[in-house]
């Protein structure tokens, strides 16, 4: 049989153990929503957009959606673009150049159409 001092409580013995369930917990709950979404952005085809609807409610500023038709990847929705993005379309349009475009994805979900750019290698010449 264990003897305890006058000094020592059970109860000291298990504050460490309870301390490390603890921030077991919390890390898995932290570790489990960093996982929780996933987003990705792929290259946006800006052939593929066959216009743009400029839609308004109750007195607020437009919306816009791109109308987006991929029939080779069989993509066929109305895809938001916020105000950023669309005044970019605008002016690289009137300079004839063709914008730089990606499609955000959330879950796999299709959100909106951002502003991508494309990753150049660069080659030193000799």
């Amino acid at each position: 049989m264990v003897q305890l001092n006058d000094h020592q409580d059970p109860r000291n013995d298990l504050f460490p153990i309870l301390w490390i369930i603890i921030a077991s917990v919390l890390l898995l709950i932290g570790a489990s929503r960093c996982h929780a979404q996933r987003v990705d952005t792929i290259l946006c085809k800006v052939n593929c957009i066959q216009e743009y609807v400029h839609v308004q409610k109750n007195n607020k500023s437009p919306k816009v959606f791109a109308v987006y038709k991929d029939a080779q990847n069989d993509i066929s929705d109305l895809i938001p673009v916020s105000k950023s993005v669309y005044e970019y379309i605008v002016q690289c349009d009137a300079h004839g150049i063709e914008p730089h475009l990606g499609i955000r994805l959330k879950n796999g979900q299709i959100t909106s159409i951002v502003r991508y750019k494309p990753t150049y290698v660069r080659r030193n010449r000799r």
